[in-house]
């Protein structure tokens, strides 16, 4: 009444058909996965970055507008950052904002600040934690799935 051990014998060829699945698996699924769940994220933090730097912009001019009345001289960016104009603004009151899928509204500088609070505060704890989640579940995913291919070569 000892306890008895099974010998299993794995046959060779279908020990590498299944390391061969798990590497294409890891391949051709798992790892395009997890790029497009980290450009996705960094997409987000891009344009919680943006609505950023914009809320600092508008700061600085209702700053400007406390202290000089003097007309407002800028660099204004044309596209993708590769080309500029000077314009002139006499007194600037109202900005246009992009309010997502390719609209922009008029806002004071006040109802500006206060709806890039609300986008900024939208985007940090609703999609970019969606992502940051989602980027961790492939991820995950991908490192059980490298452990079992590491498993089955030995």
């Amino acid at each position: 009444p000892g306890s008895t051990m099974v010998e299993e014998h794995v046959d060779p060829d279908e020990l590498r058909n299944k390391l061969e699945e798990y590497s294409n698996f890891i391949d051709k699924t798992l790892h395009p996965q997890l790029q497009k769940a980290v450009s996705s994220r960094e997409e987000v933090e891009a344009e919680i970055a943006e609505y950023q730097e914009l809320r600092d912009k508008i700061g600085f001019l209702q700053s400007r507008k406390r202290e000089s009345q003097q007309p407002l001289e800028s660099l204004v960016d044309l596209g993708h950052k590769t080309a500029y104009c000077r314009a002139i603004v006499d007194d600037p009151q109202t900005i246009f904002v992009h309010v997502g899928m390719g609209f922009h509204a008029e806002f004071t500088l006040e109802e500006a600040i206060a709806f890039i609070d609300k986008r900024l505060q939208f985007l940090e704890n609703r999609v970019l934690s969606d992502r940051l989640k989602k980027a961790k579940t492939v991820a995950s995913h991908l490192e059980s799935s490298l452990l079992i291919l590491e498993t089955l070569a030995k």
